[in-house]
């Protein structure tokens, strides 16, 4: 009996730090999104787009790896800025439209509101 009484406190604790491993690493992947979707802002805000739109991509791709919508969304929709402003149109409304759906997906009104005001800027 206290074999498996033994055994079971092992499994369990085994089991506790598989669980604190995986939401380190989470949180770990979110600084590291969140540093990238911040670099992208400047990058983009100075001009440099090639860069921005790299930034933006793997930020999306990490967020992918964990299902982070909101900030898939938001690589999405910052992607789309950057088409905007080197004049890729097609592409801008392509990935405004994949925010919105993102944005609408998590409930993310204002989020959705915002590509939505970009798309109806492309079309003026």
């Amino acid at each position: 009996m206290d074999t498996f009484l033994i055994a079971g406190a092992m499994l369990l604790a085994y089991a506790g730090m598989i669980i604190l491993y995986y939401r380190l690493r989470s949180q770990e992947r979110q600084k590291k999104i969140s540093k990238l979707m911040m670099d992208g802002v400047m990058s983009l805000r100075r001009g440099v787009y090639d860069k921005a739109a790299t930034y933006f991509k793997i930020a999306y791709e990490y967020s992918e790896e964990i299902n982070d919508h909101q900030h898939m969304a938001d690589a999405l929709y910052n992607m789309g800025l950057v088409c905007k402003e080197q004049g890729d149109n097609d592409n801008a409304v392509y990935f405004f439209h994949e925010a919105s759906k993102l944005y609408e997906g998590v409930e993310d009104y204002n989020g959705k509101d915002k590509a939505h005001s970009a798309l109806d800027s492309l079309k003026q």
